[in-house]
């Protein structure tokens, strides 16, 4: 009796060790055929035009052309994704004055991104009978070629030290405040030798301190929208903003002829004139408030 159960116990074992190795077999054939499949599908992306880079999505410039880009870049026809050297890539447009930094992300199966921070663009001077574009880190563009959306204002009488300074505060102005600079002068008088002058698209005269105007203009499309107007966008009550200390409408006196001396008066005039200068002047002391508060 104990013969026969352990001849069975034989046999069932002999049963499960068999199975057991038929699902290792079946096991291993689905692991060769999965891994057929991802070769197979390699291969095929690999030497087939799925491979091959269809499109190239440009983003963050403004003063660098997609078609200079896409040149340096130069992602020719028959480019492959997992041969193109995005790192050699970036090199490439690093080397542009105006590329501050740029990103080159492949996106499967067959898109490329590039993502480009330029240097702005925030101001020219005139350089025999030509405007150079000047850069936020003070480079001038002599060679420049291209067309600028944000060229900035022009700037009159700066140099050396001042001219570095004026950079340095047109930068911190954001590009669409900045864009409504047409001018900047270097105006120094006896007792305000950082003054500067400020002439914007909206014809409005601005003084202001060399040393300040860059947090200051931040807030001038409010306070250009708080100056009352005519219909035609004419200011009602002609004058200049002085920034120099906090901020104040200072109306012209007397006739447009001394316009240029009014800029050392305040207009004493009529009722009706200090009326219109005081309600400007509420508006732009609630400006100046803040303005104060993020110093």
């Amino acid at each position: 009796m104990a013969d026969k159960v352990s001849e069975f116990d034989s046999e069932y074992l002999k049963q499960k060790r068999e199975l057991r190795k038929k699902r290792q077999k079946q096991i291993q054939y689905s692991v060769f055929g999965v891994l057929l499949f991802i070769i197979v599908l390699i291969l095929i992306y690999m030497f087939t035009p799925l491979s091959k880079i269809s499109s190239v999505e440009i983003k963050g410039n403004h003063n660098v052309s997609k078609s200079e880009i896409n040149k340096t870049i130069d992602v020719k026809d028959d480019a492959r994704m997992y041969t193109y050297s995005t790192s050699k890539a970036e090199e490439q447009l690093k080397k542009n004055t105006l590329v501050k930094d740029v990103k080159i992300t492949k996106h499967f199966p067959n898109k490329m991104k590039v993502d480009v921070t330029e240097d702005q663009i925030v101001a020219l001077i005139k350089k025999d009978d030509k405007y150079i574009p000047i850069t936020e880190d003070g480079t001038e563009l002599d060679n420049y070629d291209g067309n600028s959306v944000d060229d900035g204002p022009i700037l009159e009488g700066f140099k050396k030290d001042n001219k570095e300074q004026i950079i340095h505060q047109l930068a911190e102005i954001p590009s669409k405040v900045r864009s409504t600079i047409a001018e900047v002068q270097y105006d120094p008088q006896a007792n305000a030798q950082n003054q500067i002058k400020l002439f914007t698209t909206d014809d409005i005269q601005i003084v202001g301190n060399l040393n300040t105007i860059g947090n200051k203009m931040k807030y001038y499309p409010q306070m250009s929208q708080s100056l009352e107007r005519d219909e035609s966008g004419n200011l009602k009550k002609a004058g200049y903003i002085d920034l120099s200390v906090g901020a104040s409408f200072i109306p012209y006196s007397g006739d447009s002829d001394t316009k240029a001396a009014s800029d050392k008066n305040v207009e004493k005039g009529s009722t009706q004139e200090d009326k219109a200068k005081n309600e400007l002047q509420s508006a732009l002391n609630k400006i100046n408030k803040k303005s104060d508060k993020n110093n």
